[in-house]
């Protein structure tokens, strides 16, 4: 099982955000909902692939946070830079998200990540207390291949020694996340956290538990057609 990192498992420290905010004299109106607003965004194409690369429209996509939360533009740039600088602000697990992946690790299931980042993902998965229990991170920036470019997976299935058709991903987008997958030959999964998303996707769960429930009898349906037969019996 391979999970994509900001939006699915980690989302933005929202409380670092508005202090970094408030530091500047400006408090911002429901912030959390304004940044799952804007994140669903990425499937536009404003924020698509065709878009460019993350730097190319980020402080557009924030600029949508700021309008969203009540803030000026320039101000929610600068703010996000500094305390994003400081430490990435993607940190922040979601609910669900280590008991998620301790259940799959339970259950014998190889687990890791693979995330558009900035070379900082590890760092920000060890402080939501999710790394030690992953068994590869692979980060966008570091290997050198973002998504939607499947080849950014063989990163994490040769290290986990998997192939393509048996690993599922669960990412956050279609237009990134899903397409890579797919692209690649996984089984691609989306995950709807707040009920936002409007590009259809076949295999959509609302949380971490759903997937880790699907996954997990899934699995025990392959183990049980890869069990031998039991002794006396006829083939």
């Amino acid at each position: 099982m391979l999970f994509d990192a900001g939006g699915t498992l980690l989302q933005v420290h929202a409380e670092r955000y508005a202090a970094a905010l408030r530091g500047r004299g400006h408090d911002p109106h429901e912030l959390d909902d304004a940044l799952w607003r804007t994140l669903v965004l990425l499937d536009s194409e404003r924020y698509g692939p065709a878009a460019g690369q993350w730097g190319d429209w980020f402080p557009a996509w924030l600029a949508e946070v700021a309008e969203h939360s009540r803030v000026p533009a320039e101000v929610a740039i600068e703010a996000w830079r500094a305390a994003d600088t400081e430490q990435m602000l993607w940190d922040d697990p979601i609910p669900g998200a280590a008991e998620a992946i301790g259940r799959l690790r339970a259950a014998g299931l190889r687990v890791g990540v693979v995330s558009n980042a900035d070379g900082r993902i590890a760092d920000a998965l060890g402080r939501a207390g999710l790394a030690a229990q992953l068994e590869v991170i692979v980060d966008s920036t570091v290997v050198g291949v973002h998504k939607p470019d499947p080849g950014i997976f063989a990163h994490a299935l040769q290290p986990l020694g998997l192939r393509p058709a048996e690993t599922w991903y669960l990412g956050d987008t279609v237009s990134y996340d899903a397409a890579a997958a797919d692209a690649a030959g996984l089984v691609s999964w989306v995950v709807d956290h707040r009920g936002l998303h409007t590009v259809d996707h076949p295999r959509r769960v609302s949380d971490l538990r759903e997937f880790t429930d699907i996954a997990l009898a899934a699995a025990r349906r392959l183990a049980a057609t890869q069990s031998p037969p039991a002794a006396g019996s006829t083939a």
